[in-house]
């Protein structure tokens, strides 16, 4: 059984014995609840190895083992949904979805209609190349050449500022990374979690996630309505737990095995501390 395999099986029955558990209340004892509800619908992204996908049969990635843990630690039940970039706010805003563990950066503009915990996860962003361009190894030799990102993102934001000008704008990470075996950009711009996942799921096409950094650090939080500040505090106090613990760096470990294996040392780099955690969570 390779990685991707075991990593989908683990997050896969982890789901499952939540669920369970969580309908196993003793007869007459008040069933715990999260947001005035013993019942979460929690979204994540469908295409994203290593950080959050549907396969069609399994969810996988890095967001799907923290949305495992935090519902474990709730004690609630749990419907996974899935979703696209662009309906974040509007998922949590329009009470669809209770939470969204979906590379959800947080920013000052989010903030203003919805709640973050986190960040559970901090990246750097940016290239992935492909293999018909050999001879990129730097932003500088992006200048003239097309680039693909997705909109309603930090990266549509951060790619603008940058001043590259052949810009293609698509709403999954996965349509970039088509266009790019197919030869229709040069490269994609995107966080560097999401770029890993990718790279090491195409082995034989041989993308390249340049070395160089780009953009802002991005802060991966956990999304919920506002107006829930107990609920609030104490997801936050599960997230600093977790992120402190052997548990966040086994989870990246199983989510992104072949970046741990080439850069294990930088692999801590992405883990926030407290104080981030405290700074940017429960922000009314």
């Amino acid at each position: 059984m390779n990685a991707w395999r075991e990593t989908r099986t683990r997050v896969t029955a982890a789901l499952g014995a939540l669920m369970l558990l969580a309908t196993a209340t003793a007869c007459g004892e008040e069933a715990p609840t999260f947001l005035g509800r013993d019942r979460l619908n929690v979204a994540y992204k469908a295409d994203q190895p290593g950080t959050s996908y549907w396969d069609g049969e399994k969810y996988g990635g890095f967001d799907q083992f923290i949305g495992a843990h935090v519902v474990d630690e709730l004690g609630v039940k749990y419907a996974p949904r899935l979703l696209t970039s662009n309906m974040r706010e509007t998922e949590i805003t329009e009470g669809i979805s209770d939470l969204v563990i979906a590379t959800y950066s947080i920013t000052e503009t989010r903030a203003e209609d919805v709640a973050f915990v986190g960040p559970y996860a901090v990246t750097p962003q940016g290239y992935m190349v492909g293999p018909g361009n050999p001879d990129i190894d730097r932003e500088e030799d992006l200048r003239d050449k097309r680039i693909c990102t997705m909109g309603s993102t930090t990266a549509e934001e951060s790619l603008v500022n940058r001043g590259l000008k052949k810009i293609t704008m698509v709403t999954t990470a996965s349509e970039c990374v088509r266009l790019l075996l197919a030869g229709e950009t040069d490269a994609f711009f995107m966080d560097k979690m999401i770029l890993y996942g990718f790279q090491q799921n195409h082995p034989a096409e041989d993308l390249r996630v340049l070395p160089e950094n780009a953009g802002q650090p991005q802060l991966y939080g956990i999304g919920l309505p506002k107006g829930h500040q107990e609920d609030c505090e104490q997801l936050k106090e599960i997230v600093k737990t977790y992120v402190r613990s052997s548990k966040w760096r086994a989870d990246f470990e199983a989510s992104l095995p072949d970046f741990t294996r080439e850069h294990s040392n930088e692999v801590d780099q992405y883990r926030p501390n407290d104080t981030l955690v405290d700074k940017y969570s429960c922000v009314e």
